[in-house]
Order: structure tokens, then C-alpha cells, then sequence
């Protein structure tokens, strides 16, 4: 099997058809497109997901916080805290395990959560540290939000950029390789500065207030996979106008010299909200300091990517971009 997010076939064969339900309490389970489970517990919910983080060499404890509590944040949930599983290998120095917990615990505080407690170990079952999150938040009954709440002739809504998560760790990462291949010092620091965009949390609290139809936080596969992924769980279509996507210079320029697509790169720090009043919701979302473009409608049936001079059928979720590079390089 390929290295990285099992595909969507595969997911559903898996590990979601082995899987059975009784408890009535659940209100959302694992399903295509949703990343939480949200649980009954009265007047309040609670929203849990898990997340581990691989393939990174720096940043990955506030990587691993930012990207459990940023499912969270797309069932409109405040998050709590987390729970953390850290394993590492033999070689590792007890100074690189305190630099890891001080970067998840600078991650929880920046976030106001708490640390829950977790389970640490060293294995020679892997050759390099994994950290894994479990966030758990709450929400009122009346608030949350699915992925599976799209509607046809919603506004698609994205914050910030595409593909940053996979630029920030590219540019931290590959910075002398990328320098070398002509990216400029100050693109790199600019692409490096957005490992502190990773969360979603002001703009999946914001979007649940005013009430929108569905959220879903962009991870692996990129912008175009999740939003994908999103329309698996709502049963509909979409069309993208590729040209409205925003794009940050970093990332473009990383993109060109990687010869990635930035759109099917790893993009923790954008989310994709779907509303019937997309430019109410882009004033809102500005007026609080958050970059926000509409970028395409909720439609019936088809999966479009309109560019400049064609029209794309998106038959299937894309590949990461990050994870095809690591496995050719």
C-alpha cells in the first residue's frame, strides 16, 4: 500500500465496514468526510477526534495539537484539552523528548487547553518519534456541526491559504534544499512563519455562530481532497474556480520548484465552511482578522475543478502532495 491517508475505497473496505454501532448516544460516527465523533451528554456534546503526525522532522508536537483540536473546531466545538501517545525510538536523547513535550505544551497554551494526560514509550517498533493527539471539546446540542450539513447552492468559504500546513513543514524541512533550487531566504521565513496559522479554531467558533450549513478542516489530499471528501459525507457535488483559490507566494514559489500542486498539499490552518450567505459570513470572518474567499458553489451531482481553459471532473480524492515528494525523495 502507498504510504500515507488510506484512500477513500480503501477506507471504507477496511475499516469502516468492519465497524459496528449500538450506542444511541453517538451522534455522529465514523463516516467519509468526518474526522470527530460528537457524543450526547444532554444539553452538551462532546466532540472527540484522533490524530497522529508522521513525516515531519520539526514542529510536530504543535503540528499534532493544531491539527487534532482543528477537527474540533470544524463541528464548531471549543476544545478542552488533549490526551497525547509519544513513541520513540531507542536513539532518542531525553533532550529531544522534553523538546517535543515543550512544543505540544507551548501549542496547548497558545490554544488555552489543557494537557490530559497521554502515554510515553520507547520502542524499537518505530525509527523515528510519532506523536499522536486525541482533542476532545464540547459544543451545545443545538450548535454543532457535520461535514454532511452542505447544501445545493451553498457558498463554498475557505480561511487563509492552500497547502499551508505542507509549506511550513517544507520550507522548516528542505530550507537549504529549496534555497539552493533558487526559493529565496525571505519566501523560505515567510513560508516557515506559517506553522503559527495552523489553527482553526477562531474561524470554526465564528462560522458555527452565525450558523453555517457544514465545516471541514483541510488535511491530507490538500484543499481538493477534503473538499472531496466533504461532499462524499453531504452526498452532493461542487464546482471550484481554481483562480479564486488563494495561494500564498511561499507557497507557490515552494510549489514551482518542488513541482507539487499546491491544492492537493497538506493544508492544516484552512477551513472549508459552506453557507447560503457566503459574503455575510467572509465580512464576519474578516472584521475579526481572518482571511477569508469564496471560492465555489455546492451543486447536485458533479465534482468540478474549473481552471483558465478547461473544466476537471474529480472522480476521486487526490493524492497528498507532501507524501508523493517524501516517497520520491
Amino acid at each position: 500500500m502507498k504510504a500515507g491517508k488510506i484512500d477513500i475505497g480503501n477506507l471504507k473496505e477496511l475499516i469502516l465496514d468492519q465497524i459496528s454501532t449500538s450506542n444511541q448516544d453517538v451522534l455522529v460516527r465514523p463516516k467519509i468526510g468526518e474526522d470527530s465523533a460528537v457524543i450526547d451528554f444532554g444539553e452538551f456534546v462532546a466532540v472527540m477526534s484522533t490524530d497522529p503526525i508522521t513525516g515531519v522532522k520539526e514542529g510536530m508536537g504543535n503540528l499534532a495539537v493544531n491539527v487534532a483540536c482543528n477537527d474540533i473546531a470544524a463541528n464548531g466545538a471549543k476544545a478542552i484539552g488533549i490526551q497525547q501517545a509519544l513513541l520513540v525510538p531507542p536513539s532518542t536523547s531525553e533532550e529531544e523528548i522534553i523538546a517535543i513535550i515543550k512544543d505540544i505544551n507551548q501549542a496547548a497554551q497558545k490554544l488555552e487547553i489543557d494537557i490530559l494526560g497521554g502515554h510515553t514509550e520507547v520502542t524499537d517498533i518505530v525509527d523515528k518519534p510519532l506523536v499522536v493527539c486525541t482533542a476532545i471539546g464540547k459544543t451545545t446540542k443545538e450548535k454543532y456541526i457535520t461535514s454532511s450539513g452542505a447544501k445545493v447552492g451553498d457558498d463554498i468559504v475557505v480561511t487563509k491559504w492552500t497547502g499551508l500546513e505542507g509549506t511550513a513543514i517544507l520550507a522548516n524541512d528542505y530550507y537549504e534544499s529549496l534555497l539552493n533550487l533558487g526559493v529565496s531566504d525571505e519566501l523560505l521565513q515567510a513560508g516557515q512563519a506559517l506553522s503559527q496559522e495552523l489553527s482553526v479554531m477562531a474561524e470554526g467558533l465564528l462560522s458555527a455562530e452565525f450558523g453555517v450549513s457544514a465545516m471541514h478542516d483541510v488535511t491530507e489530499g490538500g484543499l481538493y481532497g477534503s473538499v472531496f471528501e466533504m461532499s462524499i459525507a453531504a452526498e452532493c457535488g461542487f464546482i471550484i474556480e481554481e483562480d479564486l483559490v488563494p495561494l500564498h507566494k511561499a507557497t507557490k514559489a515552494i510549489a514551482e520548484k518542488l513541482e507539487i500542486n499546491p491544492y492537493h498539499l497538506i493544508g492544516s490552518g484552512m477551513m472549508i465552511i459552506t453557507t447560503a450567505c457566503g459574503q455575510e459570513l467572509v465580512k464576519e470572518l474578516k472584521s475579526e482578522g481572518i482571511k477569508a474567499t469564496i471560492i465555489g458553489k455546492i451543486t447536485k451531482s458533479d465534482r468540478i475543478i474549473k481552471k483558465e481553459k478547461e473544466e476537471i471532473k474529480l472522480t476521486n480524492a487526490p493524492q497528498d502532495e507532501l507524501w508523493r515528494f517524501l516517497a520520491e525523495n
